[in-house]
This record gives C-alpha cells, structure tokens and sequence, in this order.
C-alpha cells in the first residue's frame, strides 16, 4: 500500500511538471519583472528599457514593479516565494545577490540555489575618483600619497557591506593602506559628500561619476573594468595604472525562481538574446553605463557561482559580516 501511494504522488508529480513544461502558448498573460531597489535608479532604468523591448517580442505586456528595502533581499525574496511558471521574474544585479549574501550572517537566500539564471543583461563599470582638492593625478600617486598619509584618506561607500564598500576593503588591502571608511545610506548621499570634500575618494558606478568628471566637480582616475569605458575613453584601467588584477564590474541579469522548466527558460533567454542585439537598446544601455553581454543560462550560471565565490572571499578577508 505505501509503494502504491508513493506511485501516485510520483505520478501526480510528473503530471503537474509536464504540464508545466508543455504550456504551448507561454507566455499568455503578462509577466512581472521585479526590480528590488527604487524606480529612477541605474537598475530600474535598465529594466523598463529591456522590458519594453522584451513586451514586443514576447507579445505580452511585461509590468516593471519595484520592491526597494534591505539592500534588494525583500524583491529577491519575493521571487523566490513566486510561482515556477515564467511569470514572476527577477531584473537582479551583482549587489543584492552575490555582494549582499556574501557579507550576511544568515543569507535571506542562496543566489546559486534558489534562481535559475535566464541571461546576464550586462556588466557596470565602476571609476575610481577623488575630490579635486586632493592633489592626486593618478592611481599611483594616490597610493604614494596614501602610504605617507596613513588614516587620513576617506573613502565613501553606498554602506556597510555594499558593493563599494568591499572594492574600497579590497583596494587598501591590495596596496596595504590604511584607509577610512565611511557609509552613507546611498550614492546620492555619498557623491554630495565627497563633492564637499568631506571624504576624499569612492568608487561608484560609471554613470553616477563620469558626468561629474566631466565637468571637472571630480576627478577621474581610472576605471575598474577591463576595457576603457565608452562614455569616458580618456580614463586608464587599472591594468593600465599598474594594477592588472584589480578588475570588479557590477553586473544586471534576468533571473527565474527555482525549478522553472528549461523550455520556458529557454523561451526567455531566446527572447531576451534577440532584444539585445536591438542597436537601440545597445546604445541606450551603453550611454548608461551597462555594455551587454546577453550571456546563455549555462554561461550566466557559471558567472555567478565565480563571482559568488570573489566576493565571499573579499568578505572574509576584509571581516565584514552584517546582520
């Protein structure tokens, strides 16, 4: 009797997946494509302009809905509780997933397990600059002055635990300085500071620093990505300024719940790769700091488990754990 009973939930089980599988018409209503941070910022930019696309290629409406609060762990959550049907995805970033679980006690979720990656959208650059007040022209002369000048350099992040924060952990470890770090609750707040002089450096994404650069309020010393940035050519790497292992870029993608069948998955990232390859996307993203890699499930899988394992290891070197 229990072999028979196990038979029928083994039955009832491949009956409920294949019909998940087999939706012959997927998508047939609209999709949400969560964003966990605040509408008008870099990642819910990016996301209403690859949904816009995605709507008319899909041929469903796809509803942009923001769930800002705890770093981006309420919106990640949020899908992970959803159904595995392709209708509740996620327009994630490197920050609220690998960066956030990296540094937390008690994780709110395993980016690895309880996703299935659909395609990395692209990567953010991130530019190292300083108050033009510190006379400073280069990455090495930072440093220089740095190692003379050990604990009066500050160095801003969006908080503890945040992306820049660890980059800025992992800069003065790298170069053995002895640097301040001061948290603000966001970018906005930390740029007014570091354009007031109050700190001295920060590392931000590429959109938020070339326009200040630019007009000489700050000034740029290089940025963090492998390539020159197209929206400032002029800035080195920092390969170039003589530091040819410290690369970090952020990085958007579209993430599924768990368990989401391959061949919805599959029918999202085919999608998805065709839109971006739209050159009007391509140049809307560019020009906000996000060159596209429109990556394959398997590849986008594989990225994040490497970057999940950088930046737990930046985490433990640097000792930041938050609760």
């Amino acid at each position: 009797m229990f072999m028979r009973k196990l038979g029928w939930v083994a039955l009832l089980t491949s009956l409920l997946v294949s019909t998940a599988q087999a939706e012959p018409n997927y998508p047939s209503k609209p999709i949400t494509l969560v964003v966990a941070f605040a509408p008008g910022g870099g990642t819910d930019t990016a996301a209403r302009l690859v949904a816009k696309d995605l709507a008319a290629e899909l041929g469903q409406p796809i509803i942009v809905e923001n769930r800002p609060g705890a770093g981006g762990a309420i919106g990640a959550v949020g899908v992970t509780r959803a159904a595995a049907d392709g209708y509740t995805l996620l327009f994630g970033s490197g920050s609220e997933l690998d960066v956030l679980t990296a540094v937390k006690v008690k994780a709110p979720y395993d980016p690895l397990k309880d996703f299935t990656p659909v395609t990395e959208v692209g990567t953010v650059s991130f530019v190292l600059a300083t108050n033009p007040s510190l006379n400073t022209n280069s990455v090495g002369e930072l440093i220089a002055y740095a190692r003379a000048n050990p604990g009066k350099l500050n160095f801003a992040s969006f908080g503890i635990g945040s992306t820049n924060h660890l980059i800025g952990e992992a800069f003065a470890r790298k170069n053995h300085l002895s640097l301040v770090h001061v948290p603000y609750k966001g970018s906005a707040a930390a740029v007014t500071d570091l354009l007031a002089g109050q700190v001295q450096l920060a590392f931000d994404t590429a959109s938020v620093m070339i326009p200040l650069v630019r007009s000489g309020s700050l000034k740029g010393l290089a940025t963090l990505s492998p390539e020159r940035s197209l929206l400032a050519p002029e800035l080195p790497t920092m390969a170039e300024s003589g530091l040819p292992d410290f690369t970090f870029e952020g990085w958007l993608g579209v993430l599924a719940p768990r368990g989401t069948p391959r061949p919805i998955v599959d029918r999202l990232h085919a999608a998805l790769a065709k839109v971006l390859s739209l050159p009007a996307l391509v140049e809307a993203l560019q020009q906000r700091g996000v060159k596209v890699v429109a990556s394959t499930p398997d590849e986008f899988d594989a990225f994040m488990k490497a970057d999940v394992a950088r930046w737990s290891e930046i985490a433990r070197a640097a000792e930041i754990r938050i609760e």
